[in-house]
């Protein structure tokens, strides 16, 4: 009031200031099979007042964690990312989740043994071979009327010579290895004329 009024009964109102929405986004990922998980990533979206996560009282501010079900020894495909488990006093979260697709990843056939020679009547020949992904190897011969793959042996079917190679195809989690070879000889019998 002043001079020529009594002061005005007091009235009143309630504001209510919500939390600003801030997104987090999740980042895509990807590794290859039986590789560590990569770190995962996000970025906000939605500050304001020129605020960021590095400005902001830590006692109001928690970020969130990015996690997914995957593991290192997880079969190629795509997994879920989810961020999760944040905090602001003045925001509330709405979370953007990603994928980690993991790939297939390179192998080798580590060994390949074979006897380089042989002689036209000998027994099967075996053959020897690993790889890194413990996949099987397949064989196939250059001229089987020499020598002809069954199974994990060589079957002598006459006198000459044959390369022999061996390839493992992949599957899922492993790309195909590359290729390795030998060459057999098999020489003739000994027939004695009498």
């Amino acid at each position: 009031g002043d001079a020529n009024y009594d002061p005005a009964p007091e009235v009143n109102a309630t504001v209510v200031v919500h939390t600003a929405e801030l997104e987090v986004i999740a980042h895509d990922a990807s590794k290859e099979y039986l590789a560590p998980i990569p770190e995962l990533s996000f970025h906000y979206e939605g500050f304001v007042y020129d605020e960021n996560a590095t400005n902001i009282d830590p006692i109001e501010f928690a970020e969130p964690q990015v996690f997914t079900t995957a593991t290192s020894q997880s079969q190629a495909g795509s997994y879920d990312l989810n961020a999760t488990d944040g905090f602001a006093a003045n925001y509330h979260f709405v979370y953007h989740n990603a994928h980690l697709v993991v790939g297939a990843t390179a192998q080798h056939i580590a060994e390949f043994d074979v006897m380089p020679e042989a002689t036209y009547g000998d027994g099967p020949l075996p053959l020897f071979s690993a790889t890194s992904s413990n996949l099987p190897v397949e064989y196939h011969s250059s001229n089987p009327s020499v020598l002809e793959v069954n199974g994990t042996e060589l079957l002598i079917r006459g006198a000459g010579q044959a390369t022999i190679f061996a390839h493992q195809a992949g599957d899922a989690n492993y790309d195909p290895a590359p290729e390795v070879n030998a060459t057999v000889v098999v020489h003739t019998a000994e027939l004695e004329v009498i």
